[in-house]
């Protein structure tokens, strides 16, 4: 697991916040998809991959990036929706292949198309908060920063029936000291991204989106997409295809989070160690119990 030591990420000022009422894509923006063959492929899960469980790791870190996992496991995620006609698209798509996504909403766009949301939720994919009204939060006061996760919060568990567990600051930017109040009051990890293939920015293309989700994809990475654009969705079932087709499984994020901690190596532990102290000295030096052994890097099985 890699995650970001920053006290902020610097914010993308190229893209308008999500809101409720979406702006009509510009016609010579945006291409047809991509072509793909009539039969679509589907991606198959192994048994493990399959029973990963659908909540965070007992050792849950701040912040992710990506996560170091065995094989070509990924997260595929969407930020800013739900869109009422592109995101419907989106779901069919991921249903016919077989495929979990995660959702970053924005929260008063989850609460004017609830039955989006629903759908989420009844089709497996992860719904999380990327707050109400799509803000940089390093201008926010602790209160105003609450406020933005629980009105979304409240709005996602209302439209789909379930809590989010996960959130993402629009723009990737929070301050250190916000991401630690964060995980104290809500629980939630600060989940970032270690592959955005600029699919906001214009002119967007099809081509563009495809093109650079398979040049930068690889093992344990955490894919930053939006489903408020219809370039990205067109250019979705070309791309997963291929995806598939390279092997690569794609899971939500709390299962990659889940598929990191199983497979991180155990450091190995000794009972205390009693030390008779020298006069005059009040704490012996000694093992403590649970430190870890210097040297030692894993525990075999």
């Amino acid at each position: 697991m890699r995650f970001s030591d920053h006290s902020s990420i610097l914010p993308v000022f190229g893209f308008l916040a999500a809101t409720a009422i979406f702006a009509t894509e510009p016609v010579e923006e945006v291409r047809r998809a991509i072509v793909v063959e009539d039969e679509v492929v589907q991606q198959v899960l192994t048994p493990e991959l399959e029973a990963l469980p659908r909540v965070l790791p007992e050792k849950v870190q701040m912040t992710y990036t990506r996560c170091e996992v065995p094989g070509s496991v990924i997260a595929v995620t969407f930020d800013d929706g739900p869109h009422p006609e592109f995101t419907p698209r989106l779901l069919d798509t991921l249903k016919e292949r077989n495929i979990k996504a995660t959702f970053f909403m924005v929260g008063r766009n989850a609460a004017a198309f609830p039955q989006i949301v629903k759908r989420m939720v009844e089709e497996g994919h992860e719904v999380a908060n990327h707050t109400w009204a799509h803000p940089l939060l390093t201008g926010y006061s602790g209160d105003g920063v609450a406020s933005q996760l629980k009105r979304a919060h409240d709005a996602i568990e209302k439209a789909g029936g379930v809590a989010p567990i996960l959130y993402r600051p629009p723009y990737g930017g929070v301050r250190l000291g916000q991401r630690r109040s964060i995980q104290e009051q809500f629980g939630y990890p600060t989940i970032l991204w270690d592959l955005d293939p600029l699919d906001w920015q214009s002119p967007r293309s099809v081509q563009k989106v495809h093109d650079r989700v398979l040049a930068g994809t690889k093992p344990g990475s955490i894919v930053l997409l939006h489903d408020i654009h219809e370039t990205t969705v067109n250019a979705m079932p070309a791309t997963l295809d291929v995806l598939i087709e390279r092997g690569f499984k794609m899971v939500t994020v709390t299962q990659l989070l889940q598929l990191e901690a199983q497979h991180a190596p155990k450091v190995a532990t000794v009972p205390p160690v009693e030390v008779e102290a020298p006069e005059g000295l009040e704490n012996p030096v000694g093992v403590v119990e649970g430190e870890a052994v210097p040297g030692v890097a894993e525990m075999p099985e």
